[in-house]
């Protein structure tokens, strides 16, 4: 094959630096020579080696300068995720997120209360009051968004979004504040103790329903994540475990609190009961006869009677003294110690007292430690197990893949940054099959089902770019008279998939309708007719057959199957032959089409996409990363 060639055309064609072309004469000259000191696969190595080196230098940064980067980041990323949360209710990740945040808010409520030991009575952390209706406003603004943004999908199904409103307006009812704020301070009766404990489970109530949205979350993830079996997400239930359980430590302990308070006010209520003209209340404020004496006798703490009263798993909050501390992160501490220490060992170091409720409340704990336990077991034991095959995967990737893709470049004469696409691709491959061997170019074209990750999509669109789009610019050029842009030139790419042909079958007969136009790209083919005098030509990499379709018949939009052009000779496979090829219909529906309509779509979508990047960059500099926090 010469070395170069030279013909007549005026279609301004750009193609790639092995390739020359002028306006009137083009002249293609082959860059690639034989005698080079390094192979190319080992100048790709070098090349792909270099980049990586460069893309680690810029990475370093000074770890003290990190790590506070990172944490002032964080502080700023959870007003952030709130916000986004109430801007776009409709985005379940940032809601799931946001709803984290508002599982660790709510309990504040809980701490409000607290208990002045000198005078025996009630009173609220007015700091702590304040902080946490502010706090709750602003989560609950979240369910209102979204409560809205179902409203105006009514029409379509009213019976599930009915149904889901009222879930979420169960989760923004102010029962916490009701039942803190009000009805605790306001106790006078005995009878007020019995309605404290079915408000007590109101308050439970509502704060699984909001806590509901993290379990369907993490139920759902667990799923994809057994489906796709990606060994790099697969420590992401487990992280949701320890957090999960951190939370029910923390709320156990803000609860331990909360009805540690109770219990002393049930102690009160209980030695009133023993004196004539006391009158019981709860609030400081409140102008009732209290006699203190009598209560310190009748409800002992330092030192502890359990045969006068008996705190049980309470006495510990009493005598502590955090009731009256106004402390809020020396309470958050003490009680998440508490209930992270007792989940841990299932209630098994908690002394309980006759009361049923508390009683209750350790059983509550046994179980809940007990399944979460269970839960933690079985997603460390599913990590183990996708952590083996991730190792495997990684020696197959190392020792089999990368060298086979490493060869497939130089022998497809694809550049060094098709590589990062041939990666993605066989990566996802190797997920879907274990067993995947890496044969040929067909191999990473086929899949077993339809493909739909528009990623995927993208990367394979960019190979079969990489592979023949030179190829097809050549093809074109070779006809006078015929010109097309790149973009017609890439929505043709798009339609070339891959056949393979084994050896001595026939890939086209003569005389048979050419309906298809195909390069090889690889093995040996024959070409012969049947007349004697025209000799055997023999197809080899970077040949194409049928090129007649998409100079001549397919141009013309009006151009019928009726007249299809017959092929002039066979085609038969010498050797196992791998082929990419276009069917007739698919390029003539391509080329039927105005080429400014793919011209006008791809910078329309361009133009869409860098209008979408920059809001969304903007966003993230405003919300996540302030401009003001980079450093260095």
């Amino acid at each position: 094959m010469a070395s170069s060639a030279k013909f007549q055309n005026n279609c301004p064609l750009q193609l790639n630096d092995s390739v020359q072309v002028e306006m009137g004469e083009v002249s293609i000259d082959h860059a690639s020579m034989p005698g080079n000191s390094i192979s190319k696969i080992e100048e790709r190595k070098l090349a792909i080696i270099k980049e990586q080196d460069s893309e680690d230098m810029s990475n370093i940064d000074m770890p003290i300068l990190y790590i506070f980067k990172k944490i002032i980041h964080t502080v700023f990323l959870i007003p952030a995720v709130l916000l986004v949360a109430i801007i776009s209710p409709d985005e379940s990740q940032f809601f799931i997120f946001s709803s984290f945040i508002s599982m660790l808010l709510d309990p504040l409520f809980l701490y409000i209360p607290l208990i002045k030991e000198e005078t025996k009575c009630l009173m609220l952390d007015k700091k702590l009051m304040i902080a946490a209706l502010i706090l709750r406003i602003v989560t609950d603004l979240r369910y209102v968004m979204k409560i809205g943004s179902k409203i105006k999908k009514w029409r379509g199904s009213p019976k599930e979004i009915a149904g889901s409103i009222a879930t979420d307006v169960v989760a923004i009812l102010p029962i916490p504040q009701v039942v803190v704020l009000v009805f605790l301070p306001r106790m006078r009766s005995s009878g007020s103790l019995s309605i404290m404990k079915f408000l007590n489970s109101l308050i439970l109530f509502q704060y699984l329903q909001r806590v509901y949205p993290i379990y369907r979350y993490c139920k759902n993830l667990n799923k994809k994540i057994h489906l796709s079996s990606a060994p790099t997400r697969a420590w992401i239930p487990s992280l949701f475990n320890i957090l999960i359980y951190i939370l029910a430590s923390y709320v156990l302990g803000t609860f331990w609190y909360f009805f540690s308070i109770q219990r002393e006010i049930d102690c009160w209520e209980y030695a009133c009961q023993s004196e004539k003209g006391c009158e019981f209340s709860t609030h400081c404020d409140a102008n009732t006869f209290r006699n203190v004496t009598l209560l310190k006798l009748a409800c002992p703490i330092n030192p502890p009677n359990a045969a006068t009263f008996d705190f049980g798993i309470f006495l510990y909050a009493l005598q502590s003294g955090v009731q009256e501390s106004t402390n809020v992160p020396q309470k958050l501490l003490l009680c998440f110690s508490w209930g992270l220490r007792n989940l841990s060992s299932f209630a098994s170091n908690l002394n309980t007292s006759t009361y049923g409720w508390e009683t209750l409340f350790v059983v509550a704990i046994s179980i809940s430690g007990l399944v979460l336990f269970i839960y933690f077991l079985g997603h460390v034991q599913t990590f183990m197990q996708v952590a083996g095959k991730s190792e495997r995967s990684r020696q197959k990737w190392k020792k089999i893949l990368e060298p086979k893709i490493e060869s497939m470049l130089s022998e497809y004469d694809l550049p060094a940054k098709v590589k990062k696409s041939i990666d993605y691709v066989v990566k996802k491959k190797d997920l879907e099959d274990p067993d995947l061997l890496l044969e040929n170019m067909s191999s990473i074209f086929t899949f077993k089902r339809e493909v739909d990750d528009q990623t995927l999509l993208a990367e394979l669109t960019s190979i079969r770019h990489s592979l023949f789009l030179e190829k097809l610019k050549r093809v074109v050029l070779h006809r006078p008279g015929t010109c097309m842009n790149d973009m017609v030139l890439k929505e043709i790419c798009k339609h070339l998939d891959p056949v393979i042909y084994p050896k001595g079958s026939y890939i086209i007969h003569e005389g048979e309708p050419l309906d298809m136009m195909f390069f090889i790209t690889q093995g040996i083919a024959l070409e012969y007719t049947t007349d004697r005098s025209i000799t055997t030509s023999r197809l080899e990499k970077g040949d194409c057959y049928g090129e007649e379709l998409i100079l001549s018949w397919a141009a013309t939009a009006t151009t019928s199957f009726s007249d299809l052009p017959n092929s002039g000779s066979t085609v038969k496979a010498h050797k196992n032959v791998e082929i990419f090829a276009i069917q007739a219909a698919d390029l003539q529906r391509v080329l039927s089409q105005p080429s400014s309509q793919y011209s006008s779509n791809e910078v329309t979508h361009a133009a869409e996409t860098k209008v979408i990047q920059s809001v969304l960059s903007q966003l993230r500099d405003l919300l996540i990363k302030p401009r003001w926090l980079t450093l260095g």
